[in-house]
């Protein structure tokens, strides 16, 4: 399906209105990207696949590096995973939302000023056939299958972005799944979509309630950018 306008966005939406509650989403900006988590995309500075040890290593640098500025004395693994790939740093997790608004904006949130006319954005639609854990315990490192987790919002992002992650075994492989769907938007739609979704609440604002995110949606709304 083609997202191309607001009649059929909305068609959309209606569509899914008797979804599961256990429906998942994640918006990219192109369908190009593929479900494989940041660690997975990134090499190492010697250029190799990161393999488990050097995750931990880069985990427990950003724990050490982020210790003044961040809440994290006791925090679990999967907690320190979860706050460092909100904060930027590639990890074994995957962003989703219970939230199909949420993931349309990350969609298109971004200008796009080497477009390839090919390509569009999308949405995955993740219909997922099992449940996320609320207090989960386990290791993120030594998972055989993929494991979802609700986390305690180690920050407000997460709480305003309706969040949860999957966390993938091999996370240096592309995720597939007969349960996964995709939705595309048309590139003349983007930034129509993206005011759209202003008006409904959905905007980084909200989405990122801090300085920053207030001070980003102001320019938005200020100025002549995307």
């Amino acid at each position: 399906m083609e997202i191309k306008d607001n009649k059929s966005f909305y068609s959309f939406l209606e569509s899914i209105s008797t979804e599961e509650e256990s429906t998942i989403f994640r918006g990219v900006k192109s369908k190009s990207y593929k479900l494989t988590p940041g660690i997975g995309r990134f090499k190492t500075n010697k250029g190799k696949e990161f393999s488990i040890y050097e995750e931990k290593t880069i985990l427990k640098l950003f724990k050490q590096k982020a210790y003044p500025y961040l809440k994290i004395d006791n925090s679990n693994e999967l907690e320190l995973l979860a706050l460092a790939q909100h904060h930027g740093l590639p990890t074994r997790l995957l962003d989703w939302t219970w939230n199909p608004l949420v993931a349309f904006y990350f969609a298109v949130e971004e200008d796009w000023k080497d477009f390839d006319s090919n390509d569009k954005s999308a949405v995955y639609i993740w219909r997922k056939d099992y449940k996320g854990q609320l207090d989960p315990d386990f290791d993120p490192f030594k998972i055989k299958r993929i494991n979802l987790f609700l986390p305690n919002h180690v920050t407000e992002r997460i709480t305003a972005q309706s969040g949860l992650f999957s966390v993938h075994a091999n996370p240096n492989s592309e995720f597939k799944s007969k349960n996964i769907s995709i939705v595309e938007i048309n590139p003349n739609y983007r930034g129509d979509l993206k005011k759209l979704l202003q008006k409904l609440g959905i905007h980084r604002g909200n989405l990122f309630p801090d300085v920053d995110g207030i001070a980003m949606y102001t320019k938005w709304l200020r100025t002549n950018i995307y």
